[in-house]
């Protein structure tokens, strides 16, 4: 037996059905002072904050500390300055592998070739207070003019912490420069272990 099977599909009040879909969302611009919240790759929940806008990205820093303190150096010396630190080892190995992959996908390299750095004393204080002096062009990142903005905590139980910056003390052979646990400049031996707020750089989303 043929069975002629013949469907009509007729239109709703004379209206053909349009199925829309919905917009992408634009991503938002970042802006100097703008927060972003991350997850580090060990689970604990970040922020970085725009410090700065550049031609080639946008300048960031941790908004607190990383989970764990670093010392600069095993031995008390600043020879060699942060660049042959045993600190910058660990900023472009462990520290950057705790960053997640889209994050890093979108850094600019600094000058050095490496993702992450720290701070300046310049950029954080507007100053060389204690720090080997730094070139005129450096400025105080707009942020850090409040003190509030220098202050970092640590840790789930969120100390209050002191953290690394990039000089070495100039009248010493030992010592770096740091931020202390209330926003102020200060500096500590090679081998304490400090916080650290990283810096780096970022296309734009």
């Amino acid at each position: 037996m043929k069975i002629n099977l013949e469907i009509n599909i007729e239109e709703t009040c004379g209206c053909q059905a349009v199925v829309t879909a919905p917009a992408a969302e634009k991503p938002e611009k970042l802006h100097v002072g703008k927060v972003i919240d991350f997850q580090l790759a060990s689970g604990e929940k970040a922020q970085y904050m725009v410090q700065r806008m550049d031609e080639d990205g946008y300048l960031c820093l941790l908004v607190d500390c990383l989970p764990k303190a670093y010392r600069m150096n095993r031995e008390n010396t600043n020879t060699g300055g942060y660049c042959a630190s045993e600190l910058r080892d660990h900023m472009t190995s462990d520290i950057l592998a705790l960053f997640p992959a889209e994050l890093r996908d979108r850094m600019v390299p600094f000058a050095s070739g490496d993702l992450l750095r720290l701070p300046t004393e310049k950029e954080i204080f507007g100053c060389n207070e204690y720090g080997e002096a730094e070139p005129e062009s450096v400025r105080q990142f707009e942020p850090m003019k409040s003190r509030r903005n220098r202050i970092a905590f640590r840790g789930e139980d969120e100390c209050l912490e002191w953290y690394w910056l990039e000089n070495e003390v100039e009248s010493s052979a030992a010592n770096f420069a740091s931020v202390d646990a209330n926003g102020g400049a200060d500096y500590n031996n090679a081998s304490v272990a400090h916080g650290v707020r990283p810096a780096f750089k970022i296309h734009n989303l």
